[in-house]
């Protein structure tokens, strides 16, 4: 019994009666049996004491959804923003975040050690760190990252947004590729795919023709054929450099067609989208509340994303969340002077859950792009992303008929506003557990952060589903 091989009288936890999705296996009418965080039985009427039980009959029990993409620290402090923004996570239903870090020009072993022990105090989620590459002198400390802070995933852009980030050239993005590649084959070269040349002239030309506009003109600062290019560049130069190319965010049915051909020809990558793009297009009623690089789209677009997540072209899903309040927002400046960036934390598995039942996706395919995918690409599957035995026990409990009117107030973020807000999604959490505790009950935080910073270890590169130019 689970209870002798911990050498337990009782388990800590049962979660009983809950029908769970397990990605690769499917649906399964089962209880989870949890130990010192971890999942140690799985079984039909598990016959053990516990310490606790969670009832979940009549509903739905997911693992914890892995939110590849998050930024922290754009708005507030880092330390700050790792509890506020991890809280609205593990409210809905994220345990685990990869978190894009910024360091403009300083090398980030300054910035390592409070970034790791924010995470350690202050998170109410798991986290594995992704570090925006900008200079040379970056690039040659990728090694030492790897090394002494166990970070396997690094981030180039391809066009910067004036204000916040700055390109980096061809030439520096080949030496990039080819220092994360030589870290070993599970290393990931994460890439914001925009050509810069393109973007540059599409803003300028906007602003000339549209001082004024809506949401849907914001389309055109960020065309489809500069995200389309960028990835046919990032590619072959990812094949030179025999790196593992992770395309994020992608936003159009230009850029979805690339990524078909490539697959059609065996190149070997992994293709991001987010909720957001899934969720909202470009004639969205709030307006720039919704405004983000590259910027929600025409309906065509967003059509094309629901089929290639279906397909397989594109593996996991994120949310790119950027928390903002109103104020900093600044919607009523307009289609030049608001900015980009939202908060999505909190809507990401509502809004993945309404939408694509919506659309008619399997939802074992949802939950796969949500949680297996994104943690085999990064290096902690089977820790995170499943429900098995041996697992981090970080797991949801979800009543897919439950409806909601989002508002940015139940989310419990910094932000005064959600890109969804006042808008009906069903299908929602109603239990968290983190660590093998209940931590959100009925949107209520029931427990203290128990968050922890995840590093990596070097491993061989796990054999996807998409590899071989097969999707």
């Amino acid at each position: 019994m689970p209870e002798r091989n911990h050498g337990r009288e009782k388990l800590d936890l049962i979660v009983r009666n809950g029908t769970l999705v397990i990605p690769g296996v499917g649906q399964v009418r089962a209880d989870v049996g949890v130990a010192g965080g971890k999942i140690v039985a799985l079984a039909a009427n598990l016959d053990v004491s516990a310490a606790d039980i969670y009832d979940a009959t009549g509903r739905t029990v997911l693992p914890g959804i892995f939110d590849p993409h998050i930024h922290l620290g754009n708005e507030q402090s880092y330390e700050s923003e790792a509890e506020t923004e991890t809280r609205a996570a593990i409210i809905g239903g994220v345990t685990t975040v990869g978190i894009f870090l910024r360091s403009l020009e300083d090398s980030y072993f300054q910035h390592l050690p409070a970034f790791c022990r924010a995470m350690n105090e202050g998170s109410y989620v798991d986290s594995v760190f992704h570090p925006q590459i900008f200079t040379e002198e970056q690039i040659e400390e990728i090694p030492g990252y790897a090394q002494q802070y166990g970070i396997r995933s690094f981030k180039f852009y391809m066009s910067g947004m004036p204000g916040i980030v700055k390109s980096v050239t061809d030439d520096v993005l080949l030496q990039g590729f080819r220092t994360v590649a030589s870290l070993g084959s599970d290393a990931v070269a994460c890439v914001h795919c925009e050509t810069g040349a393109l973007i540059d002239r599409a803003r300028n030309e906007l602003k000339a023709r549209k001082p004024e506009g809506t949401l849907a003109d914001w389309e055109d600062a960020h065309p489809a054929v500069a995200e389309a290019l960028a990835i046919q560049t990032a590619l072959y130069l990812a094949r030179i450099a025999g790196a593992h190319l992770y395309v994020v965010h992608l936003s159009s049915r230009q850029g979805l067609e690339v990524v078909r051909d490539a697959r059609r020809a065996g190149m070997q990558f992994t293709v991001e989208t987010t909720t957001p793009y899934l969720g909202i297009n470009s004639g969205d009623p709030n307006g720039f509340l919704a405004k983000m690089v590259p910027p929600v789209r025409t309906p065509e677009h967003q059509t094309a994303l629901w089929e290639g997540l279906l397909e397989g072209s594109i593996n996991t899903v994120g949310t790119d969340n950027t928390s903002r309040a109103r104020a900093t927002k600044r919607p009523e400046a307009g289609l030049h002077g608001s900015r980009p960036g939202l908060p999505a934390l909190g809507t990401h598995l509502p809004a993945l859950l309404h939408y694509g039942r919506m659309r008619g996706v399997p939802l074992e395919i949802l939950i796969e792009r949500a949680t297996r995918s994104p943690a085999r690409v990064y290096g902690i599957y089977p820790q995170k992303g499943t429900i098995a035995i041996g697992s981090d026990a970080d797991l949801v409990v979800v009543d897919l008929e439950d409806e909601r009117v989002v508002r940015a107030s139940d989310l419990q973020g910094m932000s005064d506003f959600s890109p969804f807000e006042g808008k009906k999604l069903r299908g929602w959490p109603v239990a968290t557990i983190k660590a093998g505790k209940i931590v959100v009950r009925e949107g209520k935080i029931t427990a203290k952060p128990n968050g922890r910073y995840l590093p990596r270890t070097p491993g061989p590169a796990q054999q996807f589903p998409w590899f071989g130019g097969q999707p």
